[in-house]
Formats: structure tokens, sequence, C-alpha cells
């Protein structure tokens, strides 16, 4: 029997539609702001390129250009198109897995330091040194870089990020597009790391490559134009994702940023409908500040939330399933108590309420600092939900009965019996740094699971192999592509990306 998760549910069927028509409300009230268009739309720039798509469907653009309203009747479109969307789902949907994936990520410039804790500047040689431990630990994914690194000139620094992974992997791993001028290098970087096949990058680029949306109701030429790019160099489909702040960017309310967020993703898909007739889907990740600090935070019982009220939004107007997202993120600046308490409850939240693939190992600061030892305690957290998960297999072997009547008899004696040995590693989780010992052993070596955390991120940094398949000439491609890159932003004065 494999372990049953039932989600939580934080509304109503009522209550999301009268937030669901509340946000229809706003998104044909609020107009969205954009940037980047040439006077009067008179260039061929991708920003009136959009409005001009935007234009043909009913939407009505400011004499300015940057003013988009969305009438009634084009949200009333976008909503019909939903609705059929949902009519078409299915209405029984499988059970939750029984396996979980989970994957370091994050995209920061600091760097907790292995031996003191302290944060510095993240390094291309920290960037390396993860790559290969990453690929040291067995079932571990990687969604995002962790570390974007600041000895490098601002403007290229994802580039030399992508070049770095590359470098230091068995293959690409994921970076974000910040910069619409150097799209073209990270294809050239991604189909070089993939054997020269250039349709499989423009099928599935390993990079991200979209608009990210800024909360409330505002898009940036530059996010257009590498959304815009994307679908003219790959035939990408235009994707919009937005990360909206209840109390900063949206009221302080979770219902009222729900409303709002909702009301944004309407938007967005009026968009997508204009630019390709294609639904997007739900955009939306809300988050929540901390009015004390002005910072955003991801995680504590109002993200957990916004989160779920986010997903049953999703499912309530696109279909799918209601999950509790969240995973293992923290505020905390090095590893330690408040790291691994707001870590596990995310994730012990998630897990029950149904999520089943988590990113977010590695970071610290709400993904601004990275960590190798928060990598190690990350990865036995995970593993204590791997076994979680499995839940208790039911077979005469396991049963035992014969086994129960041949030892029981004489004692506690099944420690020392062949079906434990059998068995154990199957049924038992046996972490690599918690202590078990009983006080008397632990005293001679009174070592923590920070401790136990540290070492293993010091061995793992001195054995894990640099697993790049490239040869020389390859190598050297790669570096010649991210110097072409530096020329190229040196050119056009590019200083640094809006990196989210």
């Amino acid at each position: 029997m494999k372990l049953k998760c039932i989600p939580p549910v934080v509304f109503d069927e009522s209550e999301l539609d009268e937030i669901a028509q509340a946000a229809v409300r706003i998104a044909a009230r609020v107009p969205l702001r954009v940037t980047g268009a040439s006077p009067g739309g008179r260039e061929d720039t991708c920003t009136d390129r959009l409005l001009a798509a935007l234009r043909d469907v009913g939407c009505e653009i400011s004499d300015d250009q940057t003013r988009v309203h969305f009438p009634d009747e084009v949200i009333g479109r976008v909503t019909e198109r939903i609705a059929q969307h949902r009519a078409g789902m299915p209405t029984e949907l499988p059970d939750c897995a029984d396996t979980i994936s989970y994957s370091a990520s994050g995209q920061a410039l600091w760097c907790c330091d292995v031996e003191t804790d302290r944060v510095r500047a993240a390094t291309v040689q920290d960037l390396a040194d993860l790559s290969r431990v990453v690929e040291a630990i067995p079932n571990l994914g990687r969604s995002h870089p962790t570390f974007i690194p600041q000895d490098v000139p601002a403007a290229t620094a994802e580039v030399h990020a992508f070049a770095t992974i590359i470098l230091n992997s068995s293959r690409p791993y994921r970076v974000s597009v910040y910069t619409a001028e150097l799209l073209e290098h990270f294809i050239e970087l991604d189909t070089l790391a993939r054997g020269g096949d250039r349709e499989a990058v423009n099928r599935a680029p390993t990079f991200a490559a979209k608009a990210w949306w800024n909360t409330p109701f505002m898009l940036t030429g530059e996010n257009i134009a590498i959304a815009m790019r994307a679908r003219e160099l790959m035939g990408h489909p235009f994707t919009i994702s937005t990360m909206p702040v209840a109390g900063a960017a949206t009221p302080v309310t979770l219902a009222g940023c729900l409303a709002l967020s909702t009301a944004e993703v309407l938007q967005c898909n009026a968009i997508t409908l204009a630019v390709e007739d294609r639904l997007m889907g739900w955009a939306a990740g809300p988050l929540t500040i901390d009015p004390r600090s002005g910072i955003h935070t991801q995680s504590g019982p109002a993200v957990q939330l916004i989160s779920l009220a986010a997903r049953a939004m999703s499912a309530h107007l696109f279909g799918g399933r209601v999950t509790a997202q969240g995973g293992p993120t923290t505020c905390a600046k090095a590893p330690g108590a408040q790291s691994m308490m707001e870590k596990t409850m995310q994730t012990t939240w998630a897990i029950m309420g149904g999520q089943r693939s988590f990113g977010s190992l590695a970071t610290l600061a709400v993904a601004d600092v990275g960590s190798v030892v928060q990598l190690m305690l990350d990865v036995e957290m995970m593993r204590h939900f791997e076994r979680l998960l499995q839940g208790i297999e039911v077979t005469p072997e396991t049963i035992a009965e014969e086994v129960i009547c041949e030892v029981a008899p004489r004692g506690a004696y099944f420690l020392g019996h062949e079906h434990t040995a059998k068995h154990f590693r199957d049924e038992l989780y046996l972490p690599e740094l918690i202590d078990t010992q009983v006080p008397v052993a632990w005293i001679d070596n009174p070592q923590t699971m920070l401790e136990n955390a540290r070492a293993r991120a010091r061995r793992l940094l001195e054995t894990a192999e640099n697993r790049c398949p490239l040869s020389d000439e390859q190598r050297r491609q790669v570096r010649e592509i991210v110097a072409d890159a530096q020329r190229v932003a040196d050119a056009v004065g590019l200083e640094g990306s809006m990196r989210m």
C-alpha cells in the first residue's frame, strides 16, 4: 500500500467563482502598461508587433503606445476559450505518483561559504564545483543554475553561467535568458552541447526564454523581445510567467492577491490568443511580503495558503489537480535550524497535499544565496520523504508469519535473522547525516547534523568528477561563443540583466 495524500481545501466553489468574476472585471478595467514600443508604432520592434496583434483582436492601444485596454469582448473571448478547454478535460484524474523528483535550483548572486558560512559574491568556480557535486548525487536533478557568477561582466553573467555548466557537466542544464540580444548565443551553446542538433534545441531548449510579467499589469520591452525572439528563432511558444507579491504588488489580503493574479492570468491568455491563437493556461506563482523588511518571502503559512489558492483557481479555470504547492524554501542566510525548520515544514505540507516534484534544493535566502552544505541537508530531507511515499508492502514475505513463529518464542532476536538482513535496506530509513547513536557513543565524537553535512560537502567537492563529454575543440568553441556574447553586449551597451 502506497501512502495516500488528500490535498487540503482552501476555497469552496462559490468562493472561487466570486474571485474569478472579480478577476474578469479587473482584467477589463485595468490596462496593461507596456514599454519599448516606438512612437506611434512605426518601427518593426517586438513590442510594436505584439501591440499590432493585440489591436487586431480588439484591444485598445493608447496613442503613446504605453497602455493596452482589454475590453469586455476580448476578456469574454478568453473566458469562452477557457470554458471550452475546461469542458474537454478528463473528469477523473489519476492518483498522485508514489515517487518524487527533486532538483537543485536558484539563481543566486551570493554563495554561503562551505567552511565559514560567510555570505560572499558567487563565482564561476562556485558554479563549476556545484555542477560536479550535483551529478555525483544519485537521483538529484537540476532545474536552475543555483549560482549566477559575479566575477564576470554583469551583462553576460547568464551566458557565462550556461557555459560553465556545459563545461562542468555531462549535459547542459537550465539557465534563464534575460537579455534578448544574447538569445542566439544560448542557442549556439545549447546546440553545441547537444551534438549539433539544432532541431532538438528548437523543440525543447534547455534554457528558458520567456517573458516575465511585472505585477501589477506591466510588460517591459526587454521581456517582450525575449519571448518574441524565442518564437521567431525557434518556433517557441510565446510564454509569460508572473510572480505577484501580496502586500507590495497586490493587496495584502490573500483573496485580493488571488483576484489580481487571476486578472493578470486572463490578460496573459488574451496575449497568447492574439499572438498565436493559443491558451497559455495558469501563469502565476504568488508570494507574500514581510512588511518589516520590505522583502518577499517564499515560506510561511501565508505563502502556503496563497500558493494553494493559486492551484485551486488554476484547476477551477483550466482543470487539473489541486496540489498544495511548496517545497524546500527558506529565508535563512546560512544552513541551520531556521533553514531546516522552514524547508521541512514547507515540504511536508506539499507532500501531504499531493505535490511530487520539488526544486529549491541548495538555496537559501529565498533563492538569493546558494549553498553546497544546504544541498547536503536538503537531499537528506528529500530521501526521508522518498521512503515515506513508498508506503508499506504487504506480501507473505513481508508479513513474515513463519519468521515470527520461529524467532518470537526465543525472544527479541530478529536483528540477527536473515530476514532482517534481506529487507532492512528497503524497509528502513538509514540517514547519512542524522546522528542516531546512543549518548555514550556520541560523547566520544560529538558531531551534529550540520557538521556532518559540511564534511560530506567537502568530500564531494574534492572527489566529484567533471563529466563534461566535450572535446578540447568543442570547449574552445564554447569559450569563443561566450567571448562573442561579450562583444555583442559591449557593442549595444548592455549593463546587466533583469534577473528575477
